[in-house]
């Protein structure tokens, strides 16, 4: 289970940031490429609903069509079946709720012009070199 408190907006900065998407995307990852798991969104890290208001979408839909749009420039929509998605109401707030299971092959993220390859370790997400995807390909 991971929490993220915008898909989208910099809380820090203040606007929209391609970082605050790409971290999602790499939790995604990570989980199929793990043991699967949930990436809650609009969350903050205690686990507190924050709902989804400061990413600014106009709708509910948009919000969907965005993160789908995301999933599949990012990870690829090969993988869409391995990623369930949908709002849910928190506390009176809206949290986008994601449940991934594991894949039998390698997910990567393309982050722009770096393809990457992450698993979970504990708590976090974390990138394997090249040396340590091979290993991990070839068991």
């Amino acid at each position: 289970l991971e929490f993220k408190s915008t898909l989208r907006f910099n809380l820090a900065s203040g606007k929209h940031g391609k970082e605050i998407e790409l971290a999602a995307m790499k939790t995604l990852t990570a989980f199929m490429n793990t043991d699967g798991g949930i990436l809650a969104v609009g969350v903050d890290d205690q686990g507190a609903a924050l709902g989804l208001d400061a990413d600014g979408f106009e709708n509910d839909d948009h919000l969907l069509r965005h993160f789908s749009s995301l999933f599949a420039q990012h990870i690829g929509v090969e993988h869409l079946p391995k990623v369930r998605f949908a709002l849910r109401d928190a506390d009176e707030r809206k949290v986008l709720l994601i449940e991934c299971a594991k894949s039998a092959e390698p997910v990567i993220l393309k982050g722009g012009k770096e393809e990457e390859f992450y698993v979970r370790a504990g708590p976090s997400s974390r990138r394997l070199s090249l040396t340590e995807f091979m290993r991990r390909i070839a068991k």
